[in-house]
């Protein structure tokens, strides 16, 4: 199957979610997520503002503020597809950009180099559970991911991750996928695959 017609297919599956399980299954996915950071020295994450049906990311960076960490937001530039993080400390911060998307105003934060991003968090629509993804289509993730050189995940609910997906030389996995129900150490994986 092609990354077209599985991202069309998902698309489809996500919106079907109805209100209280995406709601009970966002709240899951943030409490597995929150005890990951809890437990490592993360202090700078870099995360989207979702809008549904993605994962809810909203209460996550709430979270994140009350405990201390840096939230940082991509804004995107479409002519050559790449991403700038910016640190928000409120929602105040953002502003609602092309396609409804809400991204952070630059009058109003501060720019923060990929290097001092430490934990990632790479949205997609469809998984592998060796960390594979297939995004929106657009490739700023992609193009960002070639120069990252911290830790990467996912948030994503059960049904996004399925057996296989199709990917490119290209294309680079996320370390490890947290759903509702399992936390998906997607290195570990590859690394099994590969001495197999």
């Amino acid at each position: 199957m092609t990354k077209k017609i599985m991202r069309n297919a998902m698309k489809k599956k996500l919106t079907s979610l109805d209100q209280v399980a995406y709601n009970n299954q966002s709240k899951q996915i943030e409490e597995k997520f929150l005890q990951q950071i809890a437990d490592s020295d993360n202090t700078t994450i870099g995360l989207t503002i979702s809008s549904f049906p993605e994962v809810d990311t909203w209460s996550i960076i709430k979270e994140l503020w009350s405990i201390g960490k840096k939230v940082v937001v991509p804004k995107c530039t479409p002519i050559d597809r790449s991403m700038i993080f910016y640190e928000i400390q409120s929602f105040d911060q953002l502003e609602r950009v092309y396609m409804h998307l809400l991204e952070p105003n630059p009058l109003k934060t501060k720019a923060v180099a990929s290097q001092n991003i430490d934990l990632l968090v790479v949205p997609g629509i469809v998984y592998s559970q060796q960390g594979y993804r297939i995004g929106y289509g657009g490739g700023y993730y992609d193009r960002f991911l070639t120069k990252f050189k911290g830790d990467t995940l996912s948030l994503a609910f059960d049904i996004q991750v399925v057996n296989d997906v199709e990917y490119d030389v290209f294309d680079l996995p996320v370390n490890k996928i947290i759903t509702p129900t399992n936390i998906f150490q997607c290195k570990q994986i590859r690394e099994k695959d590969e001495i197999v």
